[in-house]
């Protein structure tokens, strides 16, 4: 059993089980990967609070019997704590996040989209009044970068209409911010 190590986003979390939580980690070296948390849950986890959604983070993991790996050590190396406690801040980490998720396979890195995640997460506090523009630019770079849309074209569209169209899922957290317009 040969363990590895990935330095990445956690983009998504959900319960397993009585104990456990499965992650979804954007990483430099692999893309997107899907680690099972054993014991995550229970009130004694000291790792709990290193797997909050939106932190980059190091972990360690081992092939797993199943068909998702294990995680085993996890060290946080940002947990953006300047944006966490404000919701319109939060909401526009989803935006990203949940663009990443729909539009990129497992266990295939994408180096530049992780580059964007983490410089996006490193400027939402920074973020004005004009960041819708800035959000629409980070999307539109990980569109490029996946190759859905080409370099040298102006995009003019709606990139949430777009980003729904080319996943073929509607776009949850954009419905979320329209509410508390």
């Amino acid at each position: 059993m040969h363990s590895y190590s990935l330095e990445g986003i956690i983009i998504k979390r959900r319960n397993s089980g009585e104990a456990d939580k499965i992650i979804t980690i954007f990483s430099l070296q692999k893309g997107k990967v899907i680690l099972k948390a054993k014991g995550i849950r229970k009130l004694n986890s000291k790792r709990a609070g290193s797997l909050e959604l939106f932190n980059h983070v190091k972990v360690a993991a081992v092939p797993g019997k199943s068909n998702l790996d294990v995680l085993t050590e996890v060290v946080v190396l940002n947990s953006f704590s300047s944006w966490r406690s404000f919701l319109g801040r939060v909401n526009l980490a989803y935006q990203i996040v949940e663009t990443v998720d729909k539009l990129t396979p497992e266990n295939q890195p994408h180096p530049r989209v992780f580059e964007i995640l983490k410089t996006a997460f490193l400027n939402i506090d920074k973020l004005n009044s004009d960041w819708e523009s800035e959000m629409g630019n980070w999307m539109l770079e990980i569109i490029k970068d996946l190759g859905y849309w080409p370099d040298d074209e102006v995009f003019t569209g709606n990139i949430y209409e777009f980003i729904e169209e080319i996943s073929n899922r509607p776009f949850n957290s954009r419905k979320i911010l329209t509410k508390l317009k």
